[in-house]
């Protein structure tokens, strides 16, 4: 199966290695990396990585978990909310988290117009520590301290 995960994956942290690894549960992986235009009105945009860091902190983490390019994932630059994943590709389904299930359900209504199959929408949950939700957004806040 060919399974969409898409993110800006930024300060690369357990939340995403969770997601990430749940896309692998499912087949070859996708991975939409948000460019560095798409991101500009994100939280605490100026403490985001630039794409090519980011790209390189995803690099090193999948060949550090056994994961390889064209084998086992892809990374795309993505520039707009839906990406690829509205084109007319051999894609089996989209992974998205529990925050965000409403953009899997947009993206198959785009496909429908576009005369595509729909994805089927898989679903991730987030994971927490002693502080909370882990997301990019609090870490970079924490960086602003």
């Amino acid at each position: 199966m060919k399974v969409i995960a898409s993110g800006t994956f930024d300060h690369l942290h357990d939340g995403h290695k969770f997601f990430l690894d749940s896309a692998f549960e499912n087949g070859y992986v996708l991975i939409g990396l948000s460019s560095d235009t798409l991101i500009e009105d994100k939280c605490t945009q100026e403490k985001i990585e630039p794409y090519e860091v980011r790209k390189m902190h995803l690099l090193k983490w999948l060949a550090l978990n056994g994961r390889f390019e064209g084998t086992d994932f892809e990374i795309r630059e993505i520039t707009t909310p839906f990406g690829f994943a509205c084109e007319n590709e051999d894609f089996d389904a989209i992974l998205v988290t529990e925050e965000n299930e409403d953009i899997g359900q947009k993206i198959n209504k785009k496909r429908a117009l576009l005369g595509h199959k729909p994805l089927r929408i898989l679903s991730c949950a987030l994971i927490s520590d002693k502080n909370g939700k882990i997301s990019s957004t609090r870490i970079r806040k924490s960086l602003s301290s």
